[in-house]
């Protein structure tokens, strides 16, 4: 499942060194067999041309919050507060960060809240005190269907009088069905039309075929329809055609074809450049890592990366910038607060960053960055947390120095609404950029609480994060002019301050985006909203509201209207407007 994090859906690339990263060292050789099997190859095409198939299903109907959460807001990986503090007592995170439990230990495990994982999906056995629990998947109903008796020797006649007794007691079954049991009468017709295909009746096989779209379309035979609807005799193919329901069905299985005709297949492996890189080349590449997907982002970290040189980017600069990413990432995996910290916590905040250990005027620690605040990890004998601010707290922000003997130390002073005590860090050489991502955090959440859109304040932890990645990989002079080019949200505050109408502000409750996810914003065509429970108690399944978006070129993305997140994301409708 977790091949999905290491995929880029524009450009069709897979990043396979990163994703064997994620496997435990033992179990690499293997996984590595398996990324060369024809079958995974296939497997990452379907994931790739959005395949509606059972293992899409399955990810669908098992996403958590969060997923949907991440389907809505591009953002760098963390742990949430509550993975950090549920991995305490889940003997799967022992093991090192990049790393997952090894295949052959997992009948080990045993947990005492649910069962462990079994390679059987009929029963799940696990140690639980000093008996064992059994936990038993709930029996499939099954139908029995008697098959006429086959009589010999199989001379013509015998077949075809065979086929025929067959046929009928397929339409008796289905006759005498109730119309309510839907997923018996496919398997009916399914029958019925493969044994009218066997007697050469093409228009009877069509017809039962196509009223699998009235009780199972799961089990529809879309390659053979399509075989019988291109070898179909001109008589009978204009026998279709006038009958309506068929022609619909011969009308969507050529559609269908050109789509797959045109639908290109190729996967390809990430890889570092080797040459330089122009804009259009380094958007692509960018893209194709993983790290950001918004143009207008790459083009300001372009600008970044280029500060003092020609407008291009070496291999060695790239290579700089992405090992340095993707190592921050690694290491933020393995921040392991303790329980005394995350309590003050909400539980879907994550520590995106760290600075190293500073004196302040609260204590000496580290400063920790969160998407929603800034707090103190205290050093001693126990680790405390000590607010700093909520970035919506905060009232101003100043770079400066204090003298220390003969020294000048840069010290960043931070003064919020709730405080008269203005909290100062002797930050020294990280003094700098510490400045531009609490400016650039503050002017975030403002334009995310004036727009009621949270994808701001996540649009403004890619900009810092991405500022420490180019600082962390230029090492020169000009690395936090450099780094200031991707300060966003703090120059729109300053330069171009988008004032909300005073109606717009006390009317709008919380702003989405459809397009969240895309390269570039798309224009939505429809708008519909089906009804449902907002308390998910008061009906089982899924029984939640939806806004269902139209965009263009026939994409629908579904948003869940009780929490407004993704529950679906751009499935396709064909390439017509809708």
């Amino acid at each position: 499942r977790e091949v999905k994090d290491h995929l880029n859906y524009e450009h069709r690339v897979f990043n396979s060194e990163e994703f064997l990263k994620t496997r435990a060292i033992g179990d690499q050789p293997f996984y590595k067999k398996v990324l060369e099997t024809y079958m995974f190859h296939s497997f990452l095409k379907a994931r790739l041309n959005r395949k509606m198939d059972a293992f899409a299903r399955l990810e669908l109907n098992t996403q958590s919050e969060e997923d949907r959460l991440n389907l809505m807001f591009h953002a760098p990986r963390r742990m949430t507060m509550e993975k950090m503090a549920s991995k305490r007592f889940n003997p799967q995170y022992m093991i090192s960060r990049r790393m997952v439990i090894s295949m052959p230990n997992l009948q080990d495990i045993t947990l005492p809240e649910r069962p462990t994982r079994n390679s059987s999906l009929r029963r799940l056995e696990t140690g639980v005190g000093k008996g064992r629990m059994s936990v038993k998947m709930p029996p499939k109903s099954v139908s029995t269907f008697k098959i006429p008796e086959i009589h010999f020797p199989l001379m013509f006649q015998s077949v075809h009088s065979y086929y025929t007794d067959f046929f009928n007691h397929l339409s008796k079954a289905i006759n005498t069905l109730p119309p309510d049991n839907s997923a018996l009468l496919a398997r009916y017709f399914y029958l019925r039309g493969l044994i009218s295909l066997m007697q050469g009746k093409l228009l009877n096989a069509l017809s039962d075929f196509q009223n699998l779209d009235k009780t199972d379309l799961r089990i529809f035979p879309t390659d053979l329809v399509r075989k019988i609807v291109e070898t179909m005799p001109p008589s009978e193919r204009s026998q279709a055609d006038r009958k309506p329901e068929l022609k619909k069905l011969i009308s969507r299985m050529m559609e269908k074809q050109r789509e797959v005709m045109k639908i290109d297949d190729h996967v390809k492996n990430f890889e570092l450049p080797k040459t330089h890189m122009q804009l259009d080349d380094f958007v692509k590449r960018i893209q194709e890592s993983g790290i950001v997907k918004d143009i207008d982002t790459i083009h300001r970290l372009f600008d970044a990366l280029t500060v003092g040189h020609q407008k291009q980017i070496d291999p060695e600069t790239f290579r700089d910038f992405y090992n340095y990413w993707k190592e921050t990432e690694a290491e933020a995996q393995e921040v392991n607060l303790p329980p005394t910290v995350i309590e003050h916590l909400d539980k879907n905040e994550c520590v995106y960053k760290l600075s190293c250990s500073v004196k302040t005027n609260y204590g000496v620690g580290k400063i920790a960055l969160t998407q929603k605040r800034l707090f103190l990890l205290t050093e001693g004998g126990c680790p405390g947390y000590v607010q700093i601010a909520a970035f919506r707290d905060i009232e101003d922000v100043k770079s400066t120095t204090v003298a220390f003997l003969l020294l000048r130390i840069p010290t960043l002073r931070i003064k919020t609404l709730s405080k008269k005590e203005v909290f100062e860090a002797n930050l020294k050489t990280e003094c700098d950029l510490w400045y531009l991502i609490v400016k650039e955090m503050w002017a975030g959440k403002k334009m995310a609480d004036d727009h009621k859109d949270p994808q701001y304040i996540q649009q403004a932890l890619t900009n810092v994060l991405l500022m420490d990645a180019v600082v962390g990989a230029l090492q020169s002079s000009k690395t936090i002019y450099a780094a200031s080019k991707l300060s966003y949200f703090d120059r729109m505050k300053n330069e171009v301050p988008m004032m909300v109408p005073k109606t717009t502000s006390e009317t709008l409750k919380h702003k989405i985006n459809p397009s969240a996810g895309e390269t570039f914003p798309q224009a939505i065509d429809v708008l519909l909203y089906t009804p449902g429970h907002l308390d998910p108690s008061e009906r089982p399944g899924n029984a939640h509201p939806k806004l269902w978006c139209a965009l263009n070129e026939g994409k629908v993305v579904v948003f869940d209207a009780s929490t407004w997140s993704i529950q679906q994301h751009c499935f396709k409708m064909g390439h017509s407007k809708l």
